[in-house]
């Protein structure tokens, strides 16, 4: 009979499929005449063609099932065989464990080569220092040893315990008296026996001495010196002492092996963790406990029911069980993993102990604001970048904490972009940022009203810069906005004006709380957060007081990014940090004054995670600030304050000083009007009268007319709504961001 696997087209050589597929039906041994092999004969069949398959049919559909995802499939043949259809999915490995250790790979094989080098580097010193000290105790006690090793000699050949026998045989009278001639005689024997011994062994000495004498090289009996009086010095050091002391005291804690962590986590008295250790399987070890860094990490499988969050909220007893300070314990979720995945990082020393990390782009480098900017780096030592567009910013902190260190990383950032515009108010008047003044469209520092309604005054320039943009944004193509946001093509386009304004507001509890400027700021502020992100509109607000005073809600909800440092409860904390940050373990009052100045929570895209910022002192930003303008002039980008045009732009806008000094007032009369401008704008306007604000504020085109103050009678003034029209109309087309100044 033929065999079904020669069945083909013999003109063509091609097996038709659709006929094997409707021959196809499982294989048994008693079939094989009548069931076909829908495989091709391709001439690579190696078994005999006798008429007869060699071998047993896999039942393997090739044909069409062969899909990696196809399932397996079994199912009984006609003949009662089991078939069993061959699920060809690559099983899930799981992730894989990296074959070089994490402290010997390129990352952190430098690290480690110093930190044992260094290690090593101090022992040297340490003991080098002392070997004159050591060499005087080793002769001392070589010299003992040798009298000890004679004495011990002496007492074997003598067999002192045999005259002991007999001197107590002796004692004992009459009685003893055969007991002390046996123990005589077996005295005699032992210590002739033994002077044999000796002899020969004092002979066997000599004769290689003699021998080291004549054939030794005098080069040779300086070890051969130093080993036996080594021998001689151990034989004769006091019991429980050592020659050389330790150069390193020991640790007083134990590493955190698997044993040590499961114990550590026992104790934080979870039920269903207590469970999986008395009666379970255990913790599960992802990875093994390996060096991170400055310290230990191991990834985790908690419980089922138990998160990662569970931890964190136990930091402090979870030190406690680790014997570890509570700077140097940092259990953190795995991102992208299920939520019972944690990652515990146990450093060797308090995180305080630790170098700041300096500035990465200190000396050389740029920065994309369309991406991230140096920031911080974790307890473990790896960098944390900053988001700055499409964000706002809230950073608190109580007094000298650190809060100035954080805002003047992001300054450095956006300085290092030529294509940002930056505008700086420090609130502060300590002159803290004042290195980036150089580079900044507007900047002012101070705590008096000029410097206050300064700040007033760059908020409404934002808001006006906002509604610009929206309307430019409008006439773009579909397809130079993909996204619907400003990308980095178009701001580099300048025509355009949209280059991204990253505004700081350091201090901004001074703004905000101020009696005449603060409730206009913060509705402008609130507005230009709210829209600005997608045009390109970054505020960075700061402050050392982090209430619903100093940070209403309406400010406070549209920051996408917080960094919390020290504060002093947990009612600060959740302002910055978000309701239920402090009970969920994210706890900023917990951080130690002073010592833990620079580390705070970090709150992004993700959880918080606890960072400690770039060191950068007043030097180091004038360095940076220096470097970031010389970018700019070669990129022709400088503008505003950087030019020296400060003065000039403030002159030229009477309208946006008039609004500035309105407050919440809808209509001010003239005399009011001189005189704020001339208490809160000496340097502009110390001697103004009301004829000269009204004569000014005719020639801008603002009607003056009777108007009534509130609780005022009618007099000669203007109303808001009017010097907002004139200051909207008279607006440059390419705006602030572009780098004009207002007419």
């Amino acid at each position: 009979m033929t065999n079904p696997k020669d069945r083909r087209d013999d003109t063509t050589g091609v097996v038709d499929l659709d006929e094997a597929r409707s021959r196809r039906v499982p294989a048994s041994p008693d079939a094989a005449d009548t069931v076909p092999d829908t495989r091709p004969d391709d001439g690579s069949d190696t078994r005999p063609d006798d008429g007869s398959d060699a071998g047993p049919d896999t039942g393997v559909d090739t044909a069409t099932d062969g899909h990696p995802d196809a399932p397996a499939d079994t199912r009984p043949d006609t003949s009662g065989r089991r078939v069993v259809f061959l699920d060809a999915a690559e099983a899930d490995a799981g992730r894989r464990l990296p074959i070089v250790p994490d402290h010997l790979r390129r990352s952190q094989l430098g690290k480690t080569v110093a930190e044992a080098a260094g290690l090593h580097w101090h022992k040297t010193r340490y003991q080098g220092l002392r070997s004159p000290v050591y060499a005087v105790k080793t002769l001392w006690y070589a010299r003992r040893g040798a009298a000890r090793l004679i004495g011990r000699l002496v007492a074997w050949w003598q067999w002192t315990d045999g005259w002991a026998l007999e001197s107590q045989a002796v004692a004992a009278g009459r009685s003893g008296h055969h007991d002390a001639m046996n123990a005589h005689r077996e005295g005699k024997r032992t210590r002739k026996t033994r002077s044999a011994i000796v002899a020969a062994g004092a002979i066997a000495a000599g004769v290689a001495l003699l021998v080291a004498v004549a054939w030794l090289p005098w080069w040779a009996w300086v070890p051969a010196g130093a080993a036996g009086v080594w021998v001689l010095a151990r034989v004769g050091a006091p019991d429980g002492q050592r020659i050389m002391h330790a150069a390193v005291v020991p640790a007083a804690y134990q590493p955190p092996t698997p044993e040590v962590i499961t114990r550590a986590l026992a104790s934080l008295r979870l039920a269903a963790i207590n469970e999986v250790i008395k009666d379970g399987p255990g913790i599960t070890f992802v990875s093994d406990v390996h060096r991170d860094g400055d310290g230990w990490g191991a990834e985790i499988d908690l419980p089922h029911g138990v998160t990662a969050k569970h931890i964190i909220a136990r930091r402090e007893e979870l030190a406690s069980g680790l014997r570890r300070p509570h700077s140097a314990t940092w259990p953190e979720a795995v991102p992208h993993e299920h939520a019972g995945r944690l990652y515990l990082w146990v450093g060797r020393h308090d995180i305080s102990k630790a170098k700041p990390i300096p500035y990465p782009l200190l000396r050389t480098g740029q920065t994309d604001v369309f991406t991230q900017v140096p920031f911080a780096t974790n307890p473990r030592g790896q960098p944390v970048g900053a988001p700055l567009f499409e964000t706002n910013w809230v950073i608190g902190a109580a007094p000298g904490q650190g809060k100035t260190t954080a805002t003047r990383c992001l300054g450095c950032g956006i300085a290092l972009d030529p294509i940002a515009d930056e505008w700086i108010h420090e609130l502060a008047g300590k002159g803290d940022l004042e290195p980036l003044a150089q580079v900044c469209h507007r900047y002012c520092s101070g705590l008096d009203d000029e410097a206050i309604s300064y700040a007033a005054e760059s908020c409404w320039k934002l808001r006006k810069e906002l509604d610009r943009r929206s309307t430019v944004f409008k006439k773009l193509p579909r397809e130079a906005k993909p996204d619907g946001k400003l990308t980095r093509e178009l701001a580099a386009q300048r025509h355009l004006g949209l280059r991204p304004i990253e505004a700081i507001f350091d201090e901004v509890q001074n703004l905000i709380m101020h009696p005449d400027y603060g409730s206009k700021a913060a509705d402008d502020l609130a507005y230009v957060m709210r829209v600005g992100r997608a045009y390109g509109i970054t505020v960075i607000l700061s402050t050392q007081r982090p209430d619903r005073d100093a940070l209403p809600s309406k400010i406070r909800d549209l920051a996408t990014v917080r960094f919390c440092l020290k504060v002093p409860d947990q009612v600060s904390n959740d302002m910055i940090l978000g309701t239920g940050s402090y009970q969920a373990g994210y706890r900023a009052s917990d951080f130690r004054p002073k010592v833990d100045a620079g580390l705070g929570w970090y709150k992004g895209e993700g959880d918080p995670q606890a960072v400690r910022t770039h060191y950068l002192d007043l030097n180091d930003t004038a360095r940076v600030a220096a470097r970031a303008r010389t970018l700019r002039q070669a990129a022709g980008v400088l503008s505003g304050y950087a030019l020296g045009e400060a003065d000039a732009d403030e002159v030229r806008s009477f309208a946006a000083d008039v609004l500035t000094i309105f407050g919440d007032a809808r209509n001010l009369h003239t005399a009011t009007i001189a005189a704020r401008l001339r208490e809160h704008l000496p340097a502009a306007y110390a001697d103004i009268t009301q004829d000269a604000v009204a004569s000014q504020l005719r020639q801008l085109g603002i009607p003056v007319k009777d108007v009534r103050e509130a609780g005022g009678a009618n007099r000669k003034g203007c109303e808001r709504a009017a010097v907002e029209a004139a200051l909207e109309a008279a607006a440059n087309p390419t705006g602030p961001g572009g780098g004009d100044a207002d007419a």
